[in-house]
């Protein structure tokens, strides 16, 4: 098959990915259940994260059920294009399926960090950004610990992502060290 239809199925998987590790960060914080946003992404993402065998499963609070779909639904899509699509060893996908995750988790948190700033300057979106706040706390708020809000400006987003940008960079430089493949991988996810 061509590279494209695997690159249009990665892409798709990136967005598959992020929406249940979207509903893991809602559920673990408490977000507000009756924003429109939540709604859809509970409505989208309840029948897989409400099967009895992880509905309940915890890292402290953090409610693992989002992640451990968004897993292995990563892990099914990259072993089909291992298998159907492109031609690559089992193990290479299964790693692919790993990298999918990491990535795709930093990029949500990216975002919305992003957008939970420039929501916080518009008064119209205030709702928006008091619910990504919500969203990120379990992030945050130990940077918050350690760094108090000044006044009114919370500097917390801006710590949380220059240390995800940090952390790629530091997983850049060991995956070039480790495997040139990873390495491929890690980049062009």
């Amino acid at each position: 098959m061509s590279a494209g239809a695997f690159w249009t199925l990665m892409y798709f998987a990136t967005a598959i990915v992020m929406l249940f590790q979207f509903r893991a960060l809602l559920q673990s914080s408490s977000a507000d259940y009756y924003h429109p946003l939540t709604q859809a992404v509970t409505k989208m993402t309840n029948p897989l994260v409400n099967i009895p065998v992880w509905r309940n499963i915890r890292l402290g609070s953090f409610f693992m059920a989002g992640i451990i779909v968004s897993l292995l639904l990563s892990v099914v899509i990259w072993l089909f294009s291992a298998l159907v699509l492109v031609n690559m060893p089992i193990t290479f996908a299964l790693c692919g399926a790993l990298i999918l995750c990491i990535k795709s988790f930093g990029y949500l948190l990216i975002v919305l960090l992003l957008v939970q700033a420039l929501c916080s300057w518009l008064p119209a979106t205030r709702s928006l950004s008091y619910l990504l706040g919500q969203a990120t706390s379990p992030i945050t708020a130990p940077v918050q610990r350690i760094i108090p809000p000044i006044g009114m400006i919370d500097i917390s987003l801006m710590v949380v992502l220059i240390a995800l940008y940090a952390l790629n960079a530091l997983i850049y430089k060991v995956l070039v060290n480790v495997s040139p493949e990873l390495f491929f991988l890690w980049r062009s996810l």
